[in-house]
């Protein structure tokens, strides 16, 4: 069984801060190839024509998200947000994949929080001083020694279980992503959404939060998803037919509300019931799913009433031997659609809890 001994990160790296010049302004002053990392994980602060580092390095985010750590390669700087680990010259330096996998929770610990009314928000900081105090787990061998052949083989395990876990943050992508795809079979007619022969456009009315109360039915505003609220009594009447609710503002999402159930609209939220009986509703609404994006409804091409009418239109199937709409084609089409979607959100589910997994030294030790 593998022995383990704490040591701080000041007993085999200089902790350094990185240079207050760096600014947005300065970077925008010299261009150049060589990045420079700020408090985010995701992307370089700018890029620049110098360089004050030379990976690989380990690195770790000073104020903002305080602790977390990130390997980089290559020739960069940092801004006063983000601080290096530069390996000291007297001792050997550990694996990073490690030192990274091993720190990070103790580092992440040791940040201090912003206080907010009583309460510790997401911004928090930890300067060189401390964070070289910090102690993290370092396998020995049988003569008490920093084991780095073993600290070299976890670091390889934990890069490989990250390029694992990288292929299936992608797949995670690509199924929230994936557009359901609508190909009904034989002969089909294109309805316009603006035939008010066929459907009930509106849009709601303003409510205003003070109406709000702990129970009762739920309004729906400009995420059509999720009530944003519930208030005693709806500023609609109909409910004897389903609906499909849509936000007008940003990304043109529905939902499906069966018939029966009571519920309000603000004037953020519009609402879609089909009057032709021939047309199934949960065929349009899954139809409309699977279209959306095609429209390229957003923030400033707004899901106005006046652009759903003009716009957006159903293919539906219809029978060859009488032109009408194909009313069983429609129900087994959303049926499909359904079954699809419910797959692919439980495999979304699946992948998302493995990707929130966190790796310990102890999951992945030899």
């Amino acid at each position: 069984m593998t022995k383990y001994i704490d040591a701080a990160l000041e007993d085999f790296f200089s902790l350094v801060q990185g240079r207050a010049a760096h600014t947005r302004d300065s970077t925008e002053a010299s261009p150049g190839p060589y990045p420079v990392y700020s408090a985010s994980l995701l992307r370089p602060f700018g890029h620049i024509a110098t360089f004050d580092h030379e990976g690989p390095r380990l690195t770790w985010v000073m104020n903002g998200y305080g602790g977390h750590m990130q390997e980089i390669e290559g020739r960069f700087s940092a801004t006063r947000d983000r601080g290096v680990l530069v390996p000291r010259k007297d001792v050997r330096t550990p694996d990073l994949a490690y030192v990274r996998l091993a720190a990070e929770p103790q580092l992440v610990a040791a940040a201090v929080g912003r206080i907010v009314e009583g309460r510790k928000n997401n911004y928090t900081k930890v300067y060189p001083k401390e964070a070289g105090k910090v102690t993290f787990p370092v396998p020995i061998g049988a003569d008490g020694a920093p084991d780095y052949v073993a600290m070299a083989a976890i670091g390889t395990k934990l890069r490989r279980l990250e390029a694992a876990r990288d292929g299936m943050t992608t797949a995670a992508d690509q199924l929230n992503r994936a557009v359901l795809a609508v190909d009904p079979k034989g002969p089909t007619q294109a309805v316009s959404l603006g035939d008010e022969a066929l459907f009930s456009l509106s849009i709601g009315e303003r409510i205003l939060r003070s109406s709000h109360v702990a129970s009762g039915i739920p309004a729906y505003s400009a995420n059509a998803l999720v009530p944003f609220g519930r208030v005693n009594s709806s500023n609609l009447s109909d409910f004897s037919r389903s609906s499909i609710l849509w936000g007008i503002d940003g990304v043109f999402d529905l939902n499906f509300i069966p018939a029966g159930e009571a519920f309000a609209t603000t004037d953020h939220c519009g609402r879609i019931q089909v009057l032709d009986d021939d047309l199934d509703a949960r065929y349009v609404y899954w139809h409309l799913k699977a279209t959306r994006e095609r429209y390229g409804f957003d923030r400033v091409f707004r899901a106005s009433l006046g652009n759903v009418r003009a716009e957006v239109e159903v293919i539906v199937p219809v029978e060859m031997k009488t032109g009408k709409f194909d009313l069983e084609a429609q129900r087994e089409m959303a049926n499909r659609m359904e079954a699809l979607d419910k797959s692919r959100s439980a495999a979304s589910t699946a992948l998302g809890e493995l990707l929130r997994g966190r790796l310990r030294v102890e999951d992945i030790a030899i």
